[in-house]
């Protein structure tokens, strides 16, 4: 009797004798099996797990049972071991060689379903199944504890022929051009994969929306273009920019020049942004360069550009089109900045954002919530847990609690929640559920009531004078009890608007 089998990760023989599924079905059949093949999948690099070596303790212990017999350990290179369109393809080439090679086409067969991925079980019951593989059972092994309930080991696992249509072998070059073309595709993809997260550092997860985003920052942009980038608060518009300065910086650009759209004062926003000539206005006593011209041949971020009246947007998209500047009291001038700009807004809403302007953007990032790229968590979360000092683990419950959660606040919010647990849980270590205080649940479960059900539609019927705006700030304050961070959440600014305001104030 042939036995195939894979080695797999409960295959490890233990201290205390715990049988794998690959041992124990051979010693269930040990005296009617003649020969052994055990196919061995390369290390996994992550678990560090060594399958040969799993092999080779298994094939020493059937030779210390039966001398005799053959035990053959065969190598079956698998780049990813639960992705089917690998796996079946390699399994089938490495099965037809060892029948082929070693004339036991009509000898009894049984296959070990039970070690391995569930992707390899599934191959294993398609190539017996199909016939591909003749004469052949199916066993599958039983834990300790549900043998002891069942009476048995394991059992031979049967399926009514009519459940499967009739499947034929390919030619063996035809096949093993299959396996190569797919495992080559596979490695594209991984190397692909593997070359976005590498240029792009900043910007993580692997979500076919953060890919998107990353492959625009590498492939779409160069260091002319103008990028528009949108999203909710707390995306990372922010990173994205900074993700697109380093790429794209050039040699004189030591840093990127930022500035909040949303804290110019009112009357001065086409001075700060154009410039303006001595005279031009009241109060201007001398020529100032605005920060477009201030940033000529390096790059520019202007964070929250919705929040920019439309008469300053217009004159902006006046720049993305021409390449110059209207010098508020002066002359147009030639400039050389590359524009890249964040909004929250809706581009589409032309009440709050400039006709046309999104389209004078040479490129438009768009940055999903989080809610809509869940399988970015995982990733975010060891990014977030490696900045603390101590090795900090969370058991999957955590990360399962947190999946669960809609995260209104995107990535800004989930940062603050792993940095809050990290302040609680200062010595590291690894965090169950049951650690977790209820207040942070809790914390999540409350839904945030959204501000703009409080505020009235824009743009406002009239200007707001502004003793009025200072009003509301200083209302604010005391909501918020002085604290910056609060009274930015209350009055829907950028995260550092009020600490800035209170600077500036201080400085003045």
């Amino acid at each position: 009797m042939i036995y195939f089998t894979f080695a797999g990760n409960h295959d490890d023989l233990k201290p205390d004798d715990t049988l794998g599924a690959l041992f124990n079905i051979y010693a269930s059949f040990k005296d009617s099996i003649t020969d052994v093949y055990i196919l061995v999948s390369p290390t996994n690099l992550k678990t560090k797990v060594s399958y040969k070596k799993i092999a080779d303790k298994n094939r020493s212990r059937i030779l210390s049972i039966n001398p005799k017999v053959n035990v053959n350990l065969i190598p079956i290179e698998l780049t990813n071991p639960v992705e089917f369109n690998v796996v079946y393809p390699r399994l089938l080439v490495t099965i037809q060689d060892i029948i082929q090679k070693a004339k036991i086409e009509g000898e009894k067969k049984i296959i070990n379903i039970t070690s391995g991925t569930p992707t390899m079980s599934t191959c294993w019951v398609l190539l017996q199944q199909s016939g591909i593989i003749k004469n052949a059972e199916l066993i599958q092994s039983f834990e300790p504890a549900y043998a002891r309930e069942k009476g048995k080991s394991y059992q031979v696992v049967e399926f009514p022929t009519d459940d499967f249509p009739k499947v034929t072998a390919p030619d063996s070059i035809k096949a093993e051009l299959t396996a190569l073309k797919r495992e080559s595709d596979h490695l594209k993809e991984r190397v692909t994969n593997f070359d976005l997260k590498e240029s792009i550092p900043l910007l993580i997860g692997s979500s076919p929306p953060i890919k998107e985003v990353k492959e625009q920052i590498t492939q779409d942009i160069d260091q002319t273009t103008h990028v528009l980038i949108t999203g909710e608060r707390g995306t990372g518009k922010e990173v994205v920019a900074q993700s697109i300065w380093q790429r794209y910086k050039k040699e004189q650009d030591k840093e990127l020049t930022t500035r909040d759209c949303s804290v110019f004062a009112e009357g001065l926003i086409a001075s700060e942004i154009f410039g303006h000539k001595k005279g031009a206005f009241t109060g201007a006593v001398e020529n100032k360069v605005g920060i477009i011209e201030s940033c000529n041949g390096k790059m520019l971020f202007l964070d929250e550009i919705g929040n920019l009246p439309i008469t300053a947007q217009q004159n902006l998209l006046r720049y993305l089109s021409a390449g110059q500047i209207q010098i508020t009291g002066g002359d147009t001038k030639d400039v050389q900045t590359q524009i890249i700009a964040a909004t929250n807004k809706d581009i589409n809403d032309f009440q709050i954002f400039a006709q046309d302007l999104k389209d004078r953007f040479d490129e438009v990032i768009h940055l999903s919530p989080l809610r809509e790229r869940k399988e970015d968590i995982p990733d975010l979360i060891n990014y977030f847990l490696n900045r603390s000092p101590k090795a900090t683990i969370l058991k999957k419950e955590v990360i399962d609690f947190l999946l669960e959660h809609d995260w209104p606040d995107n990535v800004r919010g989930l940062e603050k929640w792993i940095s809050s647990l990290m302040r609680k849980f200062k010595n590291g270590g690894e965090i169950a559920l049951s650690d977790i205080p209820e207040r942070y649940k809790k914390d999540m479960e409350v839904k945030e009531e959204d501000v703009d059900d409080y505020l009235p539609d824009l743009p406002l019927p009239v200007p707001l004078q502004p003793d009025y705006v200072e009003l509301i700030r200083e209302k604010a304050r005391q909501i918020a009890n002085g604290k910056s961070s609060e009274v930015d959440k209350l009055l829907k600014q950028n995260p550092g608007t009020e600490k800035q305001r209170q600077y500036n104030k201080r400085k003045n």
